[in-house]
């Protein structure tokens, strides 16, 4: 009985530690927002990503031209408070896709078409 009454000591002392511990972590990178230059390596990455399987994004799985896709055929074209509008042209192909990043950035969406 003994035994079982300091297992449970031991127990509940490591689980209120553990909490007490996880509460002083300092979330501040959480508030932080990417740059437009980080929107659009992250839509960059996106891409790349797109090629080989379709997330569930309106725009599917992209074809095989967007791989070599590089971040000069992307600009943001429009700012809000908190998200960015990236759009991604294809050379190859003439396509377009459209991001949505957030300031966080977080992917929100992907669009072959501006109707955000």
């Amino acid at each position: 009985m003994n035994k079982l009454i300091s297992i449970i000591l031991v127990c509940s002392t490591l689980i209120s530690t553990g909490t007490l511990a996880h509460s002083g972590h300092d979330h501040s990178s959480e508030h932080e927002q990417v740059s437009e230059q980080q929107a659009i390596s992250i839509a960059v990455k996106s891409i790349k990503k797109l090629t080989f399987k379709d997330y569930g994004f309106e725009v599917g799985k992209l074809n095989d031209s967007w791989k070599g896709i590089s971040s000069q055929v992307l600009s943001v074209i429009n700012e809000h408070d908190d998200y960015y509008l990236i759009k991604a042209l294809n050379n190859n192909d003439g396509g377009e896709v459209y991001f949505k990043i957030d300031k966080s950035g977080q992917l929100l969406d992907v669009k072959p078409k501006n109707d955000f």
